[in-house]
This record gives structure tokens, C-alpha cells and sequence, in this order.
């Protein structure tokens, strides 16, 4: 299909710059678009091509409107792209208004008008669906469930007994809507506490000082009857081979606008608001809230009975273990605010160099560690000298020893000590040892200082003077 300029800029809801009769057929991507093509530039990496692109148009924003080209010129380009990519390339299945004759319906369901029933197509008591819906080949409707309007629903899509889908949803192939949620009784009880902690990954509260049950593995298990529904909402996409399950006692829903990619699983009665983001492989535990505006990267994983606030961001492969409020950018496992994890990821990749920086750190550390201890020691006061020996004492030496009570051994040999100076010695009552061999003590002195100090050995075999 091909459009001119002037009408495609009407249809998209843009401005129109420059020649409204140029030819658009194809929408293509900058680097390779040429002629009677039209592109766009929604990110900033794009904008070096505005410049050297052969396309014939370009969807840009506001800031490029003088831009010396043929533009439709649009506050968000890349919504311009989708309307783009819509009007002249989408080639959707054809549609045949009717019951296919190998279609089996039940007498009981109601079909709305101009409905599509595609060949082999199965439709249970009950059942009713809205006017205008497409349901394509093999697709099973169990019974009572019901099809809002205008909802399309592509080859070999299961939708379970009583689910409630909305208007103008698209369910691509191989979706699974209201199978069982994950609900099985352990026999044995103990293993409930094995169940909790696999399903939210937090174990159930034990009493203070109790030790963990003991659980016997090869306990069966019985089945949980799981008697709630899925309900879906108006204008939701769910993703080729995703899987959204019934409730166990409640519904399971999910939320107006809300698009979800392929293989997707969502459990057992969790509640998604409205205009939320499910990027492949994300996977939803049981009993999970989610507020209104949310976005889920790929591979992202969400621990049981939780709850998320409105507006929350989580990057792919993100582990959702606890609560998170509205209004947060998410990322890791257990997930942290974008900003902290950052800073730990970056520090993460800098742990070789800040091991290497440890080591050296506690190298220099026990170096110094090693200096101070000698220094201290170095510092410390030294105790007195309980052994002395003066060979060349006078009198005047050992009146200033008289004070040193401390003393336990005396060496005066060959000193020059008379009786006046041995009569200081008098008052050192705790001496045990005194030579004088060689001195000039006589033995009045000797007798005087002995009978003073009785306790002393003095060893003064020498001649006395």
C-alpha cells in the first residue's frame, strides 16, 4: 500500500514538512532506507544519519523540525514508526466471517455477529462469544467462558472453562489461559515448610529455639482443586506459548492494556493493573500484586505473595524477593534500586584490583604494626637493676645507694670503701648479698655492718685493712 506524504502525516497525527506528495510505500530503517521509504529517529544514537539517509521521509521529534527534508515531524516519533509500520506494511491473517464447517460449537454457546470461526475450532457449552472476534484454527473455548469483542485469537490457543477475556484482546498461538495453578498438599504436613520456601523463597516462621522440621522427601503429594478463573481485560496482548493460570479460591487477573510477551508464565491468583509491561520469559509466583504502569524485563522472577507499587521499573533477569513501593527503578537478585546495584556491579568488577590493594594494605599494615610494637617496647621502663657491681666505689658512691631499697646484690670488690662509707649501707635491709673482698673495711666495721644487716651474706675474705 502506498500513501502520500500529506495523507500518512494525517493519519499518524503528525505535522507535515516539506513535500506532502512525495510517495511513501514501505517503512525501513535509517541505515538502509531509500527511496519511497520513510524512516525515524526516536534515539539519540540514530541522529548522525538524518544527514546522510536516502530515505524519502523522515518521523522525527520537534527539535529537528528545520531539518531541510521531507519530515512528520511528531512529539513521540516512535509511535509515529508503529502507526507507520500499520498503515502500510501490516499483512494480518485473513478472516473468513463465519463457522468454518469442521468448527465444533456447542448448541448452548452464543456466538456474536460477524464472528470467525476457524477449521477445527472447539467452542464448549456455554461459551459466549462477542461480535466481531476471530478465533483461527484449533483453538479450544472451554466452556462457559466469554470473549469480549473484537478479541483475536490465533491458531491452537487453549482457553480453559469459565475464563473471561475483554475486548480487543490479541491471545497469539499456543497461549494457555486458566489451567491449574501450581497447587499441590503434601501429605505429609512437615513438607509444607520445604513448599513455603521454594514458592516465596522465605521459609514459614518456626518458634524461637525449635529446629527446623524434619521432612520426609518421598511424601506424595494431593492435589489442590483450583476452582477460581483468569480474567483479562480490554485491549491486553499475551505472547505465543504463555501461560496465565486460574485462580486456587479467586481469580487471576490482569489488567486493561497490559501486554505480555511470549513465554510468559503468570500463577495462580496474581493481580496485574493496567498498562504493564511482561518481556519474555518472566515468571509471576502465586498470589503477586502488581500495581498499575509496571515494566518486567526479560527473564525476571517474582517470589510469591508479594506486592508491587504502581510504576515500578525491574530490569531483565532481576530477582524479586521482597516488597518493592511505587515509583522505583529495580535491578538484581535479590533486586536493589538501580542506582545502588549499579554502584555494587561496578565495584564488583574492580574486586581483583581491590584485592591486590588489600593484600598490600595488610602487608604495610603488619610492617608498621611490627615497628610500633618495637618502638613501644623500646619506650617501656626498664626495671631497676637488682644486681650492681662498683669495683672502683668510693664513700660518696654508697651514700647515694643507701635510697635503693631495691637492690639484692652489691659487688664492692677491690673498691676503695671505708667503715664510714659501709655505714650506708646499713638502712638497705634488702640486701642479701654484699662482697667486700679486697675493700678497706676493717672488722669493727665488718662486725657493725653485719649486726645491721643480719640477713646479708658479705663475703669479706680478703684481709681487712
Amino acid at each position: 500500500m502506498a500513501l502520500k506524504l500529506r495523507d500518512l502525516a494525517a493519519l499518524l497525527g503528525g505535522e507535515l514538512v516539506g513535500d506532502g506528495e512525495c510517495l511513501i510505500e514501505r517503512v525501513a530503517p535509517i541505515d538502509h532506507a531509500g527511496a519511497g521509504e520513510i524512516t525515524f529517529v526516536s534515539n539519540a544514537k540514530y541522529t548522525p544519519f538524518l544527514q546522510t539517509t536516502h530515505a524519502s521521509a523522515i518521523i522525527v521529534a520537534p527539535s529537528f523540525r528545520n531539518l531541510r527534508r521531507n519530515l512528520i515531524v511528531m512529539t513521540n516519533p516512535y509511535l509515529g514508526f508503529a502507526r507507520a509500520v500499520g498503515a502500510l506494511m501490516e499483512q494480518r491473517a485473513p478472516r473468513a466471517p463465519g463457522v468454518h464447517p469442521t468448527a465444533i460449537v456447542a448448541p448452548t454457546a452464543r456466538l456474536g455477529e460477524d464472528v470467525a470461526i476457524g477449521p477445527r475450532v472447539v467452542i464448549e457449552d456455554a461459551a459466549e462469544i462477542g461480535k466481531g472476534v476471530t478465533i483461527m484454527a484449533g483453538v479450544f473455548i472451554g466452556a462457559g467462558a466469554s470473549i469480549g469483542e473484537g478479541t483475536w485469537i490465533h491458531p491452537n490457543a487453549s482457553i480453559y472453562h469459565g475464563v473471561r477475556i475483554g475486548k480487543r484482546c490479541i491471545i497469539h498461538s499456543n497461549v494457555t489461559l486458566g489451567s491449574d495453578g501450581f497447587g499441590w498438599a503434601p501429605l505429609d504436613a512437615k513438607k509444607h515448610f520445604l513448599l513455603e520456601l521454594l514458592a516465596s523463597g522465605r521459609a514459614p516462621a518456626v518458634p524461637p529455639g525449635a529446629p527446623a522440621p524434619a521432612v520426609d522427601l518421598k511424601s506424595p503429594y494431593e492435589r489442590i482443586p483450583q476452582v477460581g478463573i483468569t480474567a483479562i481485560g480490554d485491549d491486553v496482548s499475551v505472547g505465543a506459548n504463555s501461560v496465565i493460570n486460574r485462580g486456587g479460591l479467586g481469580n487471576t487477573s490482569v489488567g486493561r492494556g497490559t501486554k505480555i510477551d511470549s513465554l510468559v508464565v503468570i500463577s495462580h491468583n496474581v493481580e496485574v493493573g493496567e498498562d504493564c509491561l511482561f518481556v519474555s520469559q518472566v515468571g509471576v509466583s502465586g498470589s503477586v500484586k502488581i500495581g498499575s504502569h509496571c515494566s518486567f524485563g526479560g527473564q525476571v522472577g517474582i517470589a510469591g505473595h508479594l506486592k508491587i507499587g504502581d510504576n515500578v521499573q525491574i530490569a531483565a533477569q532481576s530477582g524479586v524477593s521482597h516488597d518493592l513501593p511505587p515509583n522505583g527503578t529495580y535491578f538484581g537478585s535479590p533486586a536493589r534500586p538501580m542506582q545502588e546495584m549499579k554502584r555494587a556491579v561496578a565495584a564488583l568488577h574492580k574486586l581483583p584490583e581491590l584485592r591486590d590493594e588489600i593484600r598490600h594494605v595488610q602487608k604495610r599494615m603488619s610492617e608498621i604494626t611490627a615497628m610500633l610494637d618495637r618502638d613501644v617496647i623500646e619506650a617501656r621502663p626498664k626495671p631497676p637493676e637488682t644486681s650492681l657491681a662498683l669495683p672502683g666505689a668510693t664513700d660518696a658512691d654508697l651514700a647515694a645507694l643507701k635510697e635503693r631499697q631495691d637492690l639484692r646484690e652489691l659487688n664492692l670488690q677491690g673498691s676503695k670503701v671505708t667503715d664510714a662509707g659501709l655505714a650506708h649501707l646499713k638502712e638497705m635491709k634488702g640486701l642479701k648479698t654484699l662482697i667486700l673482698t679486697g675493700t678497706q673495711v676493717t672488722a669493727a666495721g665488718l662486725a657493725a655492718l653485719k649486726a645491721a644487716l643480719p640477713d646479708t651474706r658479705i663475703d669479706a675474705s680478703a684481709p681487712e685493712a
